[in-house]
């Protein structure tokens, strides 16, 4: 018999293996179900996320390359969108395209947990800007908590001051001007 395509969420949520934990750190707090890992998905990302009343998961960001989909479950809050702010009730799907430069967050603004459905593109190449801090994040081979390299190069992941920059021939011996490489 061939491996079954179908898994409980609440099974999924009951496994370690599968759940991660964003702490508390102040208005940020979150637990996530990791269906598609779960599931072995290869082109799509999707988890459980479930945020505490007065909390988000994530600071505010944007994608380059990886659309986003939520679907409220449970709860209600709001999609922090650009400089507009949008109720979100259960059974709500937002879209979230990537490349469009507007950031974007969900937060908690009922009393019960908000329960949504993540659902990505699981572009192995993303990078995601944090306007309010001033950082970037790179990833390479990886998704926040997925690993997508097959075993080939580690998964590269990195968050670095968005005005960081120096340039392309930096440090790169024989570079500097007038010195002829060996």
């Amino acid at each position: 018999m061939s491996k079954t395509p179908i898994r409980n969420i609440n099974d999924i949520l009951d496994d370690p293996a599968f759940v991660r934990v964003n702490e508390e750190r102040g208005r940020f707090q979150a637990r996530f179900g990791l269906l598609g890992k779960a599931l072995g998905t290869g082109k799509i990302g999707v988890n459980v996320t479930e945020v505490p009343a007065g909390k988000t998961a994530w600071p505010r960001h944007y994608h380059y390359n990886n659309d986003e989909m939520f679907i409220v479950l449970a709860g209600t809050g709001v999609l922090h969108y650009g400089d507009d702010d949008f109720p979100l009730a259960e059974m709500d799907v937002a879209h979230i395209e990537a490349g469009t430069g507007i950031p974007f967050q969900i937060e908690n603004t009922g009393e019960d947990p908000l329960r949504y459905l993540a659902l990505s593109s699981l572009d192995p190449a993303d990078v995601m800007v944090y306007p309010d801090s001033g950082k970037v994040g790179i990833m390479a081979l990886a998704a926040p908590h997925r690993d997508l390299s097959g075993g080939g190069l580690q998964p590269f992941r990195r968050w670095i001051a968005k005005d960081m920059e120096i340039g392309y021939w930096e440090g790169e011996a024989g570079a500097e001007q007038g010195v002829t490489p060996r």
